[in-house]
């Protein structure tokens, strides 16, 4: 039962550390408090963008901050839920469960709306903006130099 208990407490102790390196990540790349991402820099400054396009990208990045704001939100809150309940049962237990399960639902949610964003910013470029811009996306997905 020892043994069981000590695989137990491990694994619980991944999974923690799991959730707390997948926060670390969300909220570090995409945080407000950051400086802008390069795809913003792209956006902005390489694309050519015309006055309407900056205007229409500027509605576009204010809707996906607000979304962005509100699942760093859901999974802040849903880490505190599984610290919480890490400390009241100290094992892999329901609300434990819950709490990662709450976490990777906010993390897949902004994932979507990060490619919405992407796919409305696209929607406004011209064909030879859309050649750069895909570019851009499909290096920054395939972690290749843009």
């Amino acid at each position: 039962m020892t043994q069981l208990r000590l695989y137990l407490v491990i694994s619980l102790m991944l999974a923690v550390l799991a959730g707390v390196f997948a926060a670390w990540c969300a909220t570090h790349f995409f945080s407000s408090a950051a400086p802008e991402p390069s795809l913003h820099r792209i956006i902005q400054n390489e694309l050519g963008l015309t006055a309407d396009q900056r205007a229409q990208v500027s509605e576009i990045e204010a809707r996906y901050t607000a979304q962005r704001q509100t699942r760093e939100r859901e999974m802040r809150a849903a880490n505190a839920r599984l610290a919480a309940a890490i400390e009241a049962d100290h094992q892999l237990d329901d609300n434990v469960r819950a709490a990662i399960q709450d976490f990777h639902h906010a993390m897949g949610e902004l994932q979507l709306e990060t490619i919405r964003y992407v796919l409305d910013v696209r929607e406004i470029l011209n064909e030879d903006q859309r050649v750069h811009f895909d570019a851009t996306v499909t290096a920054s997905l395939t972690d290749q130099d843009w």
